[in-house]
């Protein structure tokens, strides 16, 4: 009498024989990409999405600052979104101007406001592109 039960042996050597010779490919490009990288090829609605995502992660020193933030960043994804572009447009200009001045005043990091600034005034450009 075997002290393997039903052919355990065989079993094992079925499992082992699975560690050799298996090819796999592995896909090794990332699906997502970098925020902000290559900015010149997005989607406006990419674009103001990226930079609402930038804008609620900065550190604001003034609630009031905080609170037109948001509501300017808001009424742009939505303009965006409805493709009301003279408003987006408008909206992006004025988020622009509203992280440049918070820039001076020195409310938020000083390169995050100057690089939200320019993404709101490339989006702020493709916005009058999407009118034409």
């Amino acid at each position: 009498m075997s002290h393997h039960p039903f052919g355990a042996r065989w079993g094992l050597r079925a499992l082992a024989g699975l560690d050799f010779g298996l090819r796999v490919h592995v896909d090794v490009r990332p699906l997502q990409r970098a925020i902000f990288a290559g900015a010149e090829d997005l989607s406006v609605q990419a674009l103001t999405s990226e930079l609402a995502e930038m804008i609620s992660s900065l550190r604001v020193h003034s609630y009031a600052l905080r609170g037109q933030l948001e509501q300017i960043t808001s009424a742009l994804q939505l303009n965006v979104e409805c493709g009301s572009w003279p408003y987006a447009r408008r909206a992006a200009l004025d988020l622009a101007g509203l992280l440049a001045q918070a820039h001076t005043r020195r409310l938020v990091k000083s390169s995050l406001a100057v690089h939200g600034a320019d993404c709101a005034l490339r989006i702020a450009e493709l916005c009058a592109r999407e009118v034409r």
